[in-house]
């Protein structure tokens, strides 16, 4: 007859192994810089506005981002994109589409 704790220390070996290369596999970021989510604090530099006028900009629904939880992300192409939907014409676009 086997004896039933060698059955389990072999057991709890491979159940060890299996964390120990669990652990050891590295989840790497994006390479992508533009994949990134930023933080409330980046986003506002990116911005060059105060952290407090991006949270007011949240709560109004003026400015795409995501929320998990209690934190907030951006993605820079959407704020890219964002700021460029504000984009005012110069008089020679205003004067050429007249014509």
């Amino acid at each position: 007859m086997e004896n039933p704790f060698n059955e389990i220390s072999e057991r709890l070996e491979r159940i060890e192994n299996l964390l120990t290369d669990h652990h050891q596999m590295k989840v790497e970021p994006p390479d992508n810089e533009e994949e990134k989510l930023l933080n409330v604090k980046e986003a506002a530099s990116f911005l060059g506005e105060s952290v407090a006028t991006l949270y007011g900009r949240t709560c109004r629904n003026q400015i795409p981002f995501y929320k998990r939880g209690k934190k907030l992300y951006f993605k820079k192409p959407e704020l890219l994109a964002w700021v460029e939907k504000g984009r005012n014409k110069t008089v020679d676009e205003i004067q050429e589409s007249v014509r």
